[in-house]
């Protein structure tokens, strides 16, 4: 069957870029830009289309193929021009087996980042040649206990194995692991929860940490919209600058389309 359900490509909740349509009002200290600490703004547009369903037909034993494709930007708000900072592209192949309440994810992923043209006249041309290419595998499970259960709890870790990466020119290993909270699935005006942690190899600065709290609101298309604040600590998600350390707190709107 060509073009499934959508919901037979799953999301996560506090990815930091993962393909969703999100716009964020955020502060940062240290900030890891030659703006330093101050208030800037990050807009994202994504899309996950499931292409083609090769067995079962619902969330519970389904095996789709799909296409994921996401673009997120960044912009200073400490100059009047509000200038860009960092655009990073992000392309994935995910397929998706589902069983039963739980799935298990195996994706070619790439990911490139450039900077801006603004930034580059206002600093001086400082562009690094960023990118992943490689494989990546997330398994997701959702615990059947009782308790587990009424608090929606969702529990995943995956790696990231990227043989042709950049500047580093060699093998980059990542690895991910996440917890989730969201007894509402989504439903309007209700609470929702999730951490995200990533790591990659020779990192000096350790783990990424992403948090995201908020609610639910009214869906649209009949996708989840959602409000949240976001709090990040450790090397910066932009690859032009994720060799350096980053504390931001955020909030914004999320949809995933």
């Amino acid at each position: 069957r060509v073009f499934p359900d959508r919901d037979l490509v799953p999301d996560l909740l506090a990815g930091p870029r993962d393909p969703v349509v999100a716009g964020q009002l955020l502060y940062a200290d240290p900030d890891p830009t030659a703006y330093g600490p101050g208030v800037a703004g990050e807009v994202a547009l994504a899309a996950t289309v499931p292409v083609l369903l090769l067995a079962g037909g619902s969330t519970r034993d389904a095996l789709v193929i799909g296409i994921e494709g996401g673009v997120f930007a960044r912009f200073s708000f400490q100059v009047v021009e509000r200038e860009l900072v960092n655009t990073d592209w992000v392309f994935a192949v995910p397929l998706v087996w589902h069983r039963g309440d739980h799935w298990l994810r195996l994706r070619y992923y790439h990911t490139s980042s450039h900077l801006g043209d603004e930034y580059q006249r206002r600093f001086g041309p400082s562009s690094i040649n960023f990118s992943r290419d490689g494989a990546d595998l997330t398994g997701y499970v959702r615990p059947a206990a009782p308790v587990a259960r009424s608090l929606g709890l969702g529990l995943y870790a995956g790696v990231l194995w990227s043989p042709n990466s950049h500047p580093e020119e060699d093998t980059v290993w990542r690895g991910r692991a996440g917890v989730e909270l969201d007894p509402y699935d989504g439903a309007s005006w209700r609470p929702y929860g999730a951490l995200d942690a990533e790591l990659e190899e020779a990192s000096v600065h350790g783990p990424r940490w992403t948090a995201r709290a908020g609610i639910g609101l009214p869906a649209v298309r009949d996708r989840p919209l959602r409000l949240a604040l976001e709090l990040m600590a450790g090397p910066s998600a932009m690859g032009q600058f994720s060799d350096r350390e980053t504390r931001r707190i955020a909030v914004g709107l999320f949809w995933s389309p």
